[in-house]
Order: structure tokens, then C-alpha cells, then sequence
């Protein structure tokens, strides 16, 4: 059965605020593991100490493609203390979608991150999904030996069908982030259950593909970003039951 998480982006600003007491608030709504992006300068052992006494495991960890190619030993060094082991490469600019020097780039930090133990996976937007120049969307012509992030939200956003690209990549999708749009074409982010996202077959088809982990993330909030989440784990915890 799949577990909740939250993609702490969501809560980025109460994190920066105060990490520790947004960490807590987290935990106490129900939610059973978190995906870091970064540390807010608290030292790895110190966040490590408070994860532990609630219970909250670090999903995998969000990371731009320059700190992954300049600063893999760091990288790996956290992830010992913190204990994840999935290194996700957070975003690519969508005008480098097209760069045939990118999947080589790529599959280099897919062999640097294992030879740290590390899995490396790639997280998407919007530019990644839809068919290129090349014919097959971005995603699909990534080495295999990259696992998918897939965001199913920005699928959906793009026009493209999330329950297809699950499907396609089966057995390869451990994680997916779980994001609602009032509509097509605008960015109108809302908790999940509050967008026109059917996600009473999106996320039954995400799980059977094999994800382990839902992660609710909201890239903006209208109130507050803690409300949102809650929000999003209530409507998660009743299409994944």
C-alpha cells in the first residue's frame, strides 16, 4: 500500500520560519514522511534529531542538476544523516528540453549518485511530458536507469494523460507527487480535491504502476500553506484507501 508524504516546498516559507515546529505541525496532521528540498541552513544532524522523534522518514531529497554534478559528495554525506537514499533532480528549464547534450548529463549523475548509493530519479513539469522534436516525450527517452517522479499534476496541466504515462513507465515510478489545478492552461494551484484533477482514477492507477509514496505539493496557497496541505491529505487518504 502506498504512504502519504509531503513535498515540503509546499510549506516552504513556515519551514524557513521556523523548520523544527513546521516539521511537528506536519507530523501531528498524520502525514507519514516528508521530500526535502533543502535545510534552511540547520545542520543535517539537528533536523535528523527532530525527524526521528516524530517518526517522519525523509522521502528522497530535491536537487538542481549543478548541485548534483558539483556537489555529490555533500549530497551523499546528508543523506547518510538523514537517512534518504533517492536523489531527485528537482527541475530542468524547459527551453533545455531539447539539448541533445542533457539525457548524457543525466545518465553521468544517474552513475555518480550510485557509486555514492544513491538512486538518482527525475522529477517533471510541464515541457517534459509532451511529445518533442524528437517524437517520444522527454521522459521517455531518459536512460532507464533513471526512476520517475512523475508529477502528475503537471501532466495533466500539459494536455497529456497521467494515467497513460504511469501506465508506461510501470515499475519505474516509486514516487509521485500528487498536485491539483483549478484548470488546464492557468496556474491555479489548489489542495488536492479541490481542482478538476480526477484523482479517484489517477491515484489508483499511480499505485498499481508502483508508487510507494504520494506526495501531496502545492506550489502556491491562496492561505496559509499549512491549511492547504491538510487540505490535500484528508483528499489523498480517501482515493488511496
Amino acid at each position: 500500500m502506498s504512504q502519504v508524504g509531503l513535498m515540503l516546498y509546499t510549506v516552504r516559507e513556515d519551514c524557513a520560519r521556523d523548520f523544527e515546529g513546521t516539521l511537528r505541525a506536519v507530523a501531528e496532521m498524520g502525514y507519514e514522511g516528508v521530500e526535502v528540498f533543502s535545510l534552511h541552513d540547520h545542520e543535517p544532524q539537528a533536523i535528523a534529531a527532530v525527524l526521528a522523534e516524530l517518526g517522519l522518514p525523509v522521502v528522497a531529497r530535491h536537487a538542481r542538476l549543478e548541485a548534483i554534478e558539483d556537489d555529490m559528495d555533500g549530497l551523499a554525506a546528508e543523506a547518510q544523516v538523514l537517512g534518504w537514499n533517492r536523489l531527485v533532480l528537482s527541475f530542468i528549464d524547459p527551453d533545455t528540453v531539447g539539448d541533445p547534450a542533457l539525457p548524457g548529463r543525466l545518465a553521468d549523475a544517474a552513475r555518480a549518485a550510485e557509486a555514492h548509493g544513491l538512486t538518482f530519479g527525475f522529477h517533471n513539469h510541464w515541457a517534459e511530458v509532451v511529445p518533442g522534436d524528437a517524437g517520444a516525450p522527454f521522459v521517455d527517452r531518459l536512460d532507464p536507469a533513471i526512476f520517475l517522479e512523475v508529477d502528475l499534476g503537471w501532466v495533466w496541466w500539459a494536455g497529456e494523460d497521467p494515467v497513460a504515462l504511469v501506465e508506461r513507465h510501470a515499475g519505474r515510478v516509486p514516487l509521485v507527487h500528487v498536485k491539483d489545478f483549478r484548470t488546464r492552461g492557468e496556474r491555479t494551484f489548489c489542495p488536492v480535491g479541490d481542482g478538476a484533477i480526477d484523482w479517484g482514477t489517477v491515484v489508483p492507477a499511480a499505485v498499481a504502476a508502483g508508487a510507494e509514496w504520494l506526495l501531496a505539493e502545492q506550489d502556491q496557497s491562496d492561505g496559509p500553506p499549512l491549511d492547504a496541505a491538510r487540505r490535500s491529505l484528508a483528499a489523498l487518504r480517501a482515493v488511496a484507501a
